[in-house]
């Protein structure tokens, strides 16, 4: 399933649509697309004017809104420079509004990991689903995306001497995680089908993400989200192993500079530290 779809202004439907189209020719993964869909057709309605009359000012004023994060501007900024790359390259457009939009500099938030005791209390008030759910974020460091679409036979036996799950993640790149005895069961016991199936349709499809993250964050701390259990396991993980390839590999990261972003280094640590440089 995907994201609800919101219209479009109608000059902007067809080219619209046919870049989306071209966005999943290059692979890109469906989350993308619809993240893709929803800021365009958000700009779209902004502007009221058809796309081969958007000048840079009006990107500009868009992706200048006040109180927008690094990261949403980032997101805006990639959107506006795909769709009108594509438009200019197709001949719609003489000149690409979008070609010389300013960088951003995306912020570096401090890692967040949920505190074990508030993940234990949000647990103790959940059924089973829904703990599996919590557990999967917090001991595999799964995205709620990858939560939402795991099968049972996803579970592969005797890899790296035990049963591991093969994890569909962002741009539709897979990796293995090692798995515990316990959650290789329950998952597997789901057999050919979702293991968090979606009500809506019988189960012929997943659960939606967004319905993985709305379940798990209400039952959390306040502040703390389905990501912060993502950020739990990398920074329990690099503690066991100090390891950071080891926990990129994890992740499911590209880069450990990015993996790097997710490690707390535990206060008595920090402490232990301290205590051997005293004089």
């Amino acid at each position: 399933m995907r994201v609800q779809r919101q219209p479009w202004p109608e000059s902007w439907r067809e080219p619209a649509e046919q870049w989306l189209t071209y966005l999943a020719a290059c692979g890109r993964a469906a989350t993308t697309i619809d993240t893709r869909r929803l800021k365009l057709a958000g700009f779209a309605r902004w502007v009221d004017k058809p796309p081969e009359q958007v000048t840079r000012t009006d990107c500009e004023t868009w992706m200048g809104r006040d109180h927008l994060a690094a990261e949403t501007r980032k997101g805006i900024r990639a959107t506006l420079a795909s769709f009108f790359e594509w438009m200019h390259d197709h001949g719609r457009i003489a000149v690409d509004p979008a070609a010389k939009l300013p960088h951003i500099t995306g912020s570096h938030p401090r890692p967040h990991p949920c505190p074990d005791a508030g993940i234990r209390m949000a647990m103790e008030g959940m059924n089973e689903r829904d703990r599996l759910m919590v557990r999967l974020g917090a001991e595999l460091a799964l995205r709620r995306s990858e939560i939402a679409q795991i099968r049972g036979t996803d579970v592969l036996a005797d890899t790296w001497g035990g049963r591991s799950l093969i994890v569909n993640g962002k741009g539709n790149k897979q990796r293995l995680v090692p798995l515990t005895d316990d959650l290789a069961e329950r998952i597997a016991e789901a057999g050919d089908g979702w293991l968090f199936p979606s009500r809506n349709d019988g189960g012929k499809s997943h659960i939606m993400p967004e319905r993985v993250g709305k379940i798990i964050s209400r039952r959390l701390p306040e502040g703390y989200s389905t990501h912060s259990l993502r950020h739990r396991a990398a920074t329990r993980a690099y503690v066991q192993t100090r390891d950071l390839l080891a926990v990129c590999a994890l992740l499911g990261h590209t880069s450990v500079a990015t993996t790097q972003r997710y490690v707390a280094m535990p206060p008595e640590h920090l402490r232990g530290m301290m205590a051997a440089l005293a004089m």
